[in-house]
């Protein structure tokens, strides 16, 4: 695995609203030190709007699956992918032993049905291929600033929790120990499973909702979350967000980095 040069964190910031920047920036990182090791083609499960592909691996043979219509066809447009389909993950267009790697950045959580949709990956995997995927851990809800202010106050913070798991549409926030249990009864191998986004990092990724709301409007009427990218007030972000960049990663945190391989002989 090599250490990329390059920085991912101002390409974010042209890009996206900050509560976003914060989080893809580290993963793009994460995931494009294992791009040299992977070999091609790469199945993209939950390919989303293209954002993430096009910064983190950039020229890779990369086919894309999302049930998301428009945002798969925003993907079509940014001609990073050499094919896009729109489908559920738990039925891939694709044949078995397709793809020599995969990966899904933060998709998993959002999954149902999560044994269904790993086994359809496994399946059009080639045997001795790696699958890398970011997914959101049980710690994220208890970790956020609104929970912990709630139950400073002496509330139940928690409710705060499960509220924006159930706007962030998160449905499966698993221990690392429970992700891993779903990744090897799919059949995959656990190689390596890295936290990654501190406790407090969360709490700053928590109140930048609430502070890039208006991007959400930016989003709606004109499809992109940045109106003019070289006047973006993002710039004003950048010296708060390169130490969050800059931090070594935590012995423990709401977000998990996993690389899985499907086994070489899947007898």
């Amino acid at each position: 695995m090599s250490t990329p040069t390059r920085d991912f964190l101002v390409p974010h910031l042209m890009t996206l609203p900050p509560h976003r920047v914060m989080i893809r920036m580290i993963e793009a990182r994460l995931f494009a030190e294992t791009a040299p090791d992977m070999p091609e083609p790469i199945l993209d499960v939950g390919s989303g709007d293209g954002t993430f592909a096009e910064i983190a691996f950039p020229g890779k043979t990369i086919y894309g699956i999302d049930p998301i219509k428009s945002d798969t066809h925003e993907a079509y447009g940014r001609g990073v992918y050499r094919g896009l389909s729109v489908a559920d993950g738990k039925d891939l267009p694709f044949a078995d032993n397709t793809f020599a790697a995969a990966f899904s950045n933060c998709v998993l959580e959002h999954v149902l049905p999560l044994k269904e949709t790993l086994s359809e990956t496994y399946r059009t995997l080639k045997p001795g291929a790696t699958f890398v995927a970011s997914v959101v851990g049980n710690r994220f809800p208890e970790q956020l600033l609104g929970t912990k202010i709630l139950n400073a106050l002496g509330f139940d913070g928690m409710a705060y929790g499960r509220w924006f798991n159930k706007v962030s549409v998160h449905r499966n926030t698993l221990s690392r120990a429970d992700w891993s249990a779903r990744f090897e009864e799919a059949g995959f191998e656990v190689v390596s499973c890295r936290p990654y986004f501190s406790d407090r990092a969360l709490e700053l990724f928590d109140l930048s909702h609430y502070l890039g709301a208006p991007s959400l409007i930016t989003r709606k009427l004109l499809g992109r979350w940045i109106l003019a990218a070289p006047f973006t007030l993002n710039w004003l972000w950048e010296p708060i967000l390169r130490p969050l960049y800059n931090a070594p990663a935590p012995t423990d945190s709401p977000y998990y980095f996993f690389i899985l391989r499907k086994p070489e002989s899947t007898k």
